[in-house]
């Protein structure tokens, strides 16, 4: 097993930089911090969840996601991440961690499509939870992390 402090300070930064490339590739974010009965399980999820934490706790400053997000360059960068990520993965942690994890940015991006309703009329007729481009960008997130979407 593996925790974040296993990694070297490059290589968490790559960590954290992961769970918001799940969120950008999508345009949106959300789930990050929430635990569920998979994720308790994964040494790695809790403490990166913990340096988030850690990181709000003290103030740290985080990127700023509009500005990330409108980059020219930020879907292609955060695909970029997301396949760095898995082999950083592949590469340190034991196949069930890096299986969770990427599984876990797998949902951070999913949950993130549902977050809003896309498309209808003024008064939401019409509209879908996900559109065909968030699909095909979720399919993206699912090819470079290697997890079946």
């Amino acid at each position: 097993m593996s925790v974040f402090a296993d990694y070297s300070a490059e290589e968490q930064q790559l960590l954290l930089r992961s769970l918001q490339a799940a969120a950008v590739a999508i345009s949106a974010a959300s789930f990050i911090m929430e635990r569920n009965a998979a994720q308790l399980d994964n040494t790695l999820i809790g403490s990166v969840q913990f340096a988030l934490n850690a990181r709000v706790l003290s103030n740290q400053p985080f990127p700023d996601y509009v500005k990330v997000v409108m980059a020219p360059d930020a879907g292609p960068q955060a695909l970029a991440t997301l396949r760095q990520v898995a082999a950083l993965l592949a590469e340190k942690s034991t196949p069930a961690e890096a299986d969770g994890y990427r599984q876990w940015l797998l949902t951070i991006a999913a949950l993130t499509t549902e977050a809003g309703k896309e498309g209808g009329n003024f008064l939401g007729w019409g509209a879908v939870l996900v559109n065909d481009a968030e699909k095909a960008a979720l399919a993206e997130v699912a090819k470079a992390l290697g997890v079946e979407g």
